[in-house]
């Protein structure tokens, strides 16, 4: 992804606070890369050593909102650089907004909501931004949009069709494909609309069932080709990328990658950060007393570069910690029901909200939970898990995906097995419940279900009917 330019006039001042430079640079890493960094840092940096890995300790209290939102605004004006090599700008009595700040560097490693926003930022208003927000934040590992739309159109109060217009455009981004719902909108949106690609778009919208079952001369006929031509458009699939989001970010975690703890104490929970295994870092004694006998020139300007960078890293570690610890808190507290009941209990909740209710950014709260695990009685759990869509009621609050999955199969297992509900009844009684969602829409919940649509429930029922009988 391309570095981001600051177009400024040589006239224009403003203040940028170096320790946000520390922390967001820490932000979106995972643990391994996290301690990978520090150790790299000791390595560039004689100012810095590591004492010893921190030991397991009883853990501090986080601070209150109002000493976290101080610690960050604060900068020592001896930590302000000219905008150089440090990419700081010059000094300013005028303040910048933290979230602004953070925005306005490019983090590494690159991930794919980062490299997707940054391209929908030329393309769509500040509405079609909240839209595609919506939608790029909610891609699973492979870079598909696995949300239903009507959830997200009814999270934002806007149309399906309209979530589906900027999504489409979204596919056509880098990589291509990218916010797709099914394998077959993915692979087409990477194959150009012309008549050169007439052949190997009807493949691709046709017969990928046929594919999977070698059914060869089926589409040899329905394409009017040979073998021979059926060769070259296979070869021309094979080179499409059925898993776009895939080169971006991996989900493989192990409990080296934990960052948190979730502790029951009794009705409680408790979110305790893993200091174990984190290097514990401390000032050079010996350079520090070889700054404090005033060398010369270049040796002392060298070592209070080093100071105050040891310093600036030190800062933003801690801050890295604040941030994670204070979202998986909020997470826990609002979800409380989940971790206690399970699934079906999830509340409605997005990035959008926890980002307002702690005065970030969406896509600053987005970086802080990515790749971001807790161990707990119940195993690993990712902080991505917490969030979920979803739809509007009649009477004013919102239901699950989780819930209404759960009702429709209640539903389902309560129906009439000589006269099995369609997806459409089902879709009224729903409605009766203050639940208004389409047909296409219980059709997937149904499928991820693995429930079979009602003619075949009816096949089964009567299977299991004479079988009852023998």
């Amino acid at each position: 992804m391309a570095a981001v330019k600051l177009n400024l006039r040589s006239s224009q001042q403003i203040t940028i606070n170096p320790v946000i430079h520390s922390f967001i640079g820490f932000l979106p890493l995972c643990r391994t890369e996290f301690i990978e960094k520090i150790y790299n840092e000791v390595e560039a940096n004689p100012m810095l050593e590591v004492e010893a890995p921190a030991q397991p300790a009883e853990q501090e209290e986080p601070d209150d909102v109002t000493t976290f939102q101080k610690r960050l605004e604060r900068a020592d004006s001896s930590f302000l650089l000219p905008y150089k090599e440090e990419g700081f700008l010059r000094r300013s009595d005028d303040k910048i907004d933290k979230n602004q700040a953070i925005e306005l560097f490019t983090v590494s490693p690159v991930n794919l909501s980062d490299h997707l926003m940054e391209q929908a930022g030329s393309q769509f208003n500040d509405d079609e931004m909240e839209i595609a927000a919506q939608i790029v934040y909610n891609l699973n590992q492979d870079g598909y949009l696995d949300i239903e739309i009507e959830s997200i159109a009814s999270s934002i109060g806007t149309t399906p069709e309209e979530i589906d217009r900027i999504r489409n455009i979204i596919r056509g981004f880098d990589p291509p494909g990218v916010a797709s719902k099914t394998l077959k909108e993915c692979l087409l949106a990477q194959v150009e609309e012309t008549e050169e690609n007439e052949k190997i778009r009807k493949l691709i919208s046709h017969h990928l069932e046929n594919l999977s079952k070698s059914k060869y001369n089926e589409i040899l006929r329905d394409l009017n080709i040979d073998r021979e031509e059926l060769t070259v458009l296979l070869a021309h699939l094979r080179r499409l990328d059925p898993k776009p989001g895939a080169s971006f970010e991996t989900t493989e975690v192990d409990y080296a990658d934990v960052d948190l703890m979730l502790i029951k104490e009794g009705n409680e929970y408790k979110v305790m950060y893993v200091e174990e295994g984190i290097p514990r870092m401390v000032l050079s004694s010996y350079y520090e007393e070889m700054l404090k006998q005033n060398p010369d020139k270049k040796t002392s300007s060298y070592l209070k570069e080093r100071y105050r960078n040891a310093h600036l890293f030190i800062e933003g570690m801690d801050l890295r910690k604040s941030m994670i610890v204070k979202i998986a808190e909020l997470l826990v507290k609002i979800q409380k029901d989940y971790l206690d009941f399970g699934e079906k209990w999830k509340k409605p909740l997005t990035m959008k909200e926890i980002a307002k209710e702690l005065n970030y950014n969406e896509s600053t709260i987005s970086r802080a939970v990515n790749n971001k695990f807790m161990a707990s009685e119940k195993g690993l759990i990712s902080l991505k898990s917490f969030f979920s869509y979803g739809i509007k009621g009649e009477f004013g609050f919102k239901h699950s995906v989780e819930t209404i999955r759960d009702k429709i199969k209640r539903i389902i297992e309560e129906e009439p097995k000589h006269n099995p509900l369609s997806d459409q009844d089902i879709a009224a009684r729903l409605a009766g419940l203050g639940i208004k969602i389409s047909r296409r829409t219980i059709r997937n919940y149904r499928d991820e279900m693995n429930i079979a649509n009602s003619s075949k429930r009816k096949e089964q029922y009567k299977l299991l009917n004479e079988i009852s009988k023998t």
